[in-house]
């Protein structure tokens, strides 16, 4: 079970890394630029080396580092946590979201009605840690997401955080989709819909699911292409490929997507070569085995 934390924590961070250099761009543009990505990049702004991740990542680790902290999901103090973050690639809703923490909203206001993704892209340890129960999963992935992210953007974190969950209890790809689409759907039956397009989309080429899911930060795409990429792939470095390849909000969904392939795979199937060059190996292999202790305590005490 450790490989699956491991192999889901450093999965993210991977998948971060690979899709930083392309954020934000169409896949011409990245043809063009770069041909076809097959490794990690600089930023083009000069912000970031290769292999270094973003605030996704930065983002995914103050959630786990809090829920270490507690032994549960604490939302106020997530909250306190998340006023220390100065990344210049915070979202806009993250951003006006943490704004509103420092300037003394309390938690339960804080958050900022959007279908942006900022929620759905750091939750994953939710679903890792409390994975023995689906309704405890889903609860701490809404709490987790209306600190600052309400409205639609609660359905995309619900989604990862149960897709995560189920891939922990080794469920079938088949069932993971009828469970998040069942959950998702108490939410927003739209971001359901689209997550079930994407699993029967799974034969398709990614350049054509792209144009037809779309894969902008829009919960409504984002989530679903990044559910795309899991089903379609066998391995963790075709699921990379595919999201970084596809552009648009690459990073994202490239995290997303590598987080729960990294999950269903384990850490052996992640290339060596992204391993070896992903910034700060050593603390997200560290940060996951704190989580699978954690999971295996809470897991004996219920």
């Amino acid at each position: 079970m450790i490989e699956k934390f491991r192999g889901a924590i450093v999965g993210f961070a991977i998948g971060d890394a690979l899709g930083m250099p392309v954020e934000g761009l169409s896949m011409s543009e990245i043809r063009e630029r770069y041909g076809i990505i097959e490794d990690f990049l600089p930023s083009p702004y000069g912000d970031l080396k290769e292999g270094e991740w973003t605030d996704d990542t930065e983002q995914m680790l103050v959630l786990a580092y809090s829920i270490l902290r507690n032994g549960y999901f604490n939302p106020e103090d997530f909250a306190n946590a998340l006023k220390g973050i100065e990344n210049v690639r915070l979202g806009p809703t993250s951003k006006e979201a943490i704004e509103n923490l420092r300037k003394g909203i309390p938690w339960t206001l804080s958050g900022v009605e959007s279908d942006t993704c900022g929620s759905a892209m750091r939750v994953l340890p939710i679903g890792l840690v409390y994975s023995f129960s689906l309704e405890l999963v889903e609860r701490y992935a809404l709490a987790s997401s209306v600190v600052t992210h309400r409205g639609p953007a609660i359905a995309g974190a619900v989604a990862i955080a149960v897709a995560a969950a189920c891939i922990m209890n080794e469920m079938e790809r088949d069932e993971i989709v009828r469970e998040v689409c069942g959950r998702v759907r108490k939410f927003d039956e739209f971001l359901a819909d689209k997550i079930m397009m994407a699993y029967h989309l799974a034969g398709e080429d990614y350049e054509l699911v792209a144009g037809i899911i779309g894969n902008t930060v829009s919960v409504y795409e984002s989530v679903p292409f990044a559910f795309y990429c899991f089903f379609s792939s066998k391995h963790f470095e075709e699921c990379a490929l595919k999201a970084v390849n596809a552009g648009g909000d690459a990073d994202s969904v490239a995290a997303m997507a590598c987080g729960l392939m990294g999950c269903m795979r384990g850490i052996g199937d992640i290339p060596g070569r992204w391993r070896r060059r992903v910034k700060d190996y050593d603390i997200l292999i560290a940060t996951a085995d704190r989580l699978h202790d954690l999971h295996l305590m809470l897991s004996d005490i219920r």
